[in-house]
C-alpha cells in the first residue's frame, strides 16, 4: 500500500513539473508567476479535473505548434534572440537569413517589403555575432542593435570591417539592450574570462538615455548555466509566447501612426525618422547610488556616442531647425563616468553623410533607425582613426 501511494505521489509531481513546464512556453519569463498559481491549482485538484486539464493542455500545445509552424512573421530579430524579456543572443547560428525590412517600415506602409534579400548571420558560443571567442581579440565591444544589426551581413559588422585595418573587436552586442546590459557583459569578460584588453561602448541617445535603476546584477549568468540554456533552447524550439504576441500585434495593429513617425524629403527621396529619436536631445540620463557602486569598477576604456539619424540629417532638411546636442557633457557630468574618455561621433558622420549626398548615397536606411552597411563603414573608420590618437 505504501509503494503504491509513493508511485500515485511520484506520479502527481512529474504530471505537475510537465504541466507546469508546458505553461511556462505560453508566458514571458517575467511572468512566470501566473504558470505557477495555476499549476498549483492542478496540483491539489481531483484526479478526474487534473486528467481533463493535462490531456487538453496536451492537445492544445500539440495544435498550437502546427499553427505556429505556418505563422510567417518574417521577423530575423526574432531569430537571433530568445525573447524580449530574456535577451539573450541565439548561440552557434551560421546561416542565410531573409534580410527584413526596415524597423519604420511597419510603422509608413500598408504592404511590407518584400525583397527577399539574403543575409549571412552567424553567432558564437555566447550568441554574439563573431566567428568564436578567444584570447586574441584587443577590444570587446558593447552596444545595442548598432553592433547587433541584425539587418546587415556578418561581412558588414563593425568588427568585421575593423579586421581590415588590422584591428581585432569583439563584438557583444545585442538589439534592446541598455546600458545596464553593457556593463554586465563587461563584467562577465572580465570575471569570468579574465579579459584584460580593452572595453568599448557604444551609446546610442535615442535609447540609452534614460534614468537607470537597479543594476541587473548577475545577468551574464546565463552564460554558464546548463541547465538554464536548455530549458531556454527548449522554449525558443516551442516558440509560443512569440507567436502569441505576433497574432496579439497583428491584431492590434493601428492604422494611424503619424504621432510616431515623420518624413523629410532629403535629394528627392523621403526619408523616415522616430518623432522620439528626432528629440533624443532632450532626453536625459542618470545613475542612481547602487547602480554606480556596483559597476565602478567594470568601466570601459571608451565610450563611443552614436547620433541618431535625424542628429546627422537634419543639416540637410530644409527648414528643419538642427539642436545643439550636448550627449557628451550629459554622460560626462554623471560620476559614473566622469574619467572615462568619451567621443562623439555625430560631426564625422554629418561630414561623411554629406560627401554621399553627391553621389544620392545615404549612411542611415531611409526606411530604418540604423546605420546602412555605408554607414557602418564609417563607423569602423571613425574608431580606427580615434584608436590611434
Amino acid at each position: 500500500m505504501d509503494n503504491i501511494e509513493k508511485f500515485h505521489n511520484i506520479k502527481n509531481v512529474f504530471l505537475f513539473c510537465i504541466f507546469f513546464l508546458l505553461l511556462t512556453f505560453f508566458f514571458s519569463v517575467n511572468k512566470f508567476y501566473i504558470p505557477a498559481l495555476i499549476s498549483l491549482i492542478f496540483l491539489f485538484s481531483k484526479k478526474e479535473i487534473k486528467k481533463i486539464l493535462f490531456i487538453n493542455l496536451l492537445i492544445f500545445s500539440i495544435l498550437f505548434k502546427f499553427v505556429a509552424l505556418n505563422l510567417g512573421s518574417k521577423n530575423t530579430l526574432s531569430e537571433l534572440i530568445y525573447e524580449k524579456h530574456f535577451l539573450y543572443g541565439v548561440q552557434n547560428l551560421d546561416d542565410e537569413f531573409i534580410k527584413q525590412s526596415g524597423d519604420l517600415t511597419g510603422f509608413i506602409d500598408l504592404k511590407i517589403d518584400d525583397s527577399n534579400e539574403k543575409i549571412n548571420i552567424k553567432t558564437d558560443e555566447y550568441g554574439f555575432r563573431n566567428d568564436n571567442f578567444n584570447e586574441e581579440y584587443q577590444y570587446i565591444f558593447v552596444g545595442d542593435s548598432f553592433l547587433h544589426q541584425h539587418r546587415l551581413d556578418q561581412k558588414d559588422l563593425i568588427n568585421y570591417r575593423l579586421n581590415n585595418y588590422g584591428i581585432r573587436a569583439y563584438n557583444a552586442g545585442i538589439a534592446i539592450y541598455d546600458m545596464s546590459h553593457y556593463f554586465e557583459i563587461i563584467k562577465f569578460f572580465k570575471d569570468k574570462k579574465n579579459f584584460d584588453k580593452k572595453f568599448v561602448m557604444f551609446v546610442y541617445p535615442g535609447n540609452d538615455f534614460i534614468n537607470y535603476g537597479d543594476p541587473k546584477n548577475n545577468y551574464h549568468k546565463f552564460f554558464d548555466n546548463f541547465f538554464l540554456q536548455s530549458y531556454i533552447k527548449l522554449r525558443k524550439f516551442f516558440d509560443f509566447h512569440s507567436k502569441i504576441k505576433f497574432l496579439v500585434n497583428l491584431i492590434k495593429k493601428e492604422d494611424n501612426y503619424e504621432d510616431k513617425v515623420s518624413s523629410y524629403t532629403i535629394n528627392n527621396k523621403e526619408m523616415y525618422f522616430f518623432n522620439d529619436f528626432i528629440n533624443s536631445d532632450l532626453s536625459q540620463i542618470s545613475f542612481n547610488q547602487k547602480f554606480t557602486e556596483t559597476y565602478k569598477d567594470y568601466l570601459p576604456d571608451l565610450l563611443v556616442i552614436i547620433p541618431t539619424k535625424f542628429d546627422v540629417y537634419c543639416n540637410f532638411i530644409e527648414k528643419s531647425l538642427c539642436r545643439k546636442k550636448n550627449y557628451k557633457s550629459k554622460i560626462i557630468s554623471n560620476r559614473l563616468f566622469s574619467n572615462v574618455e568619451v567621443v562623439d561621433s555625430t560631426q564625422f558622420l554629418i561630414k561623411k553623410a554629406e560627401q554621399e549626398l553627391i553621389n544620392d548615397n545615404f549612411i542611415y536606411d531611409l526606411k530604418d533607425t540604423h546605420l546602412n552597411s555605408l554607414g557602418n563603414k564609417y563607423l569602423s573608420e571613425f574608431f580606427y582613426e580615434k584608436s590611434n590618437q
